[in-house]
Parts: C-alpha cells; sequence; structure tokens
C-alpha cells in the first residue's frame, strides 16, 4: 500500500509540474504575442519606431527566459523563435517594407503558438 500511495503522489507532482509549466509557457508567449501584434498595427499605420520598440521588446522578455526555455523545450523550436525575431529586428531597422515585417511577425506569431500546442498532452503529440 505504500508503494502504491507513493506512486500516485509522484505521479500527480509530476501532472502539476507539466500543468505548471504549460500554464507559464502559454502566459508568456500570449504576453509577446500581444506585444508582437501590436507592433503589427504600428506597422500599418506607418509607426516604425514604435514597432521596433514593442519587437525589441518582446525579443528582450525571450531573451531573459531562454535559460528555461533550454531547460524545458526543443532546442531547435527556441533557436526557430530567435531566428524569427532577429529577422524582424532587421526589417524594422530598415523601415521600408511592411510586407515583409508582417510576414516575419506572423511566422514569430505562429510559431510561439506551436510552442504551446507541442507540450499540451493530446493524441497528437504523444503518438
Amino acid at each position: 500500500m505504500k508503494r502504491l500511495l507513493c506512486s500516485v503522489a509522484l505521479l500527480a507532482a509530476l501532472v502539476a509540474g507539466c500543468s505548471l509549466h504549460v500554464w507559464y509557457l502559454s502566459h508568456e508567449t500570449q504576453a509577446l504575442s500581444v506585444q508582437l501584434e501590436q507592433a503589427g498595427e504600428a506597422v500599418q499605420q506607418g509607426d516604425w519606431e514604435t514597432a521596433y520598440g514593442l519587437t525589441q521588446k518582446a525579443w528582450e522578455a525571450w531573451e531573459n527566459q531562454m535559460f528555461y526555455l533550454h531547460t524545458t523545450l526543443h532546442h531547435d523550436d527556441i533557436d526557430g523563435v530567435s531566428t524569427a525575431f532577429q529577422e524582424a529586428l532587421a526589417i524594422l531597422e530598415q523601415r521600408e517594407q511592411p510586407g515583409e515585417y508582417a510576414a516575419a511577425n506572423a511566422r514569430i506569431l505562429y510559431q510561439l503558438e506551436l510552442l504551446v500546442e507541442a507540450e499540451l498532452p493530446s493524441l497528437k503529440n504523444i503518438l
């Protein structure tokens, strides 16, 4: 009986830890997504400086989470988001092509969405 209780307690701790991880990752990526969506709107209105500031702020928030992200996620996924951020910032520095920025921004948003989706316990992720 003692083994069963220990097993159940361990399983409960794992489920709680996984749930906390998914919640935290969702919270962080949602905050980044809001900033990036605001940056996209700023570019559409021709306000490149605001868009650059918002994207830079999102990048810094992403960078500040790097230890946690590298500990819990696949490195290729993290590198993909980081590369997309750098691409978007480079486009914003040129301040010429809103269409290219929109595509780069959409790429970041989609990759952030995929990060959370990959961590959710679903049949698709198990198989």
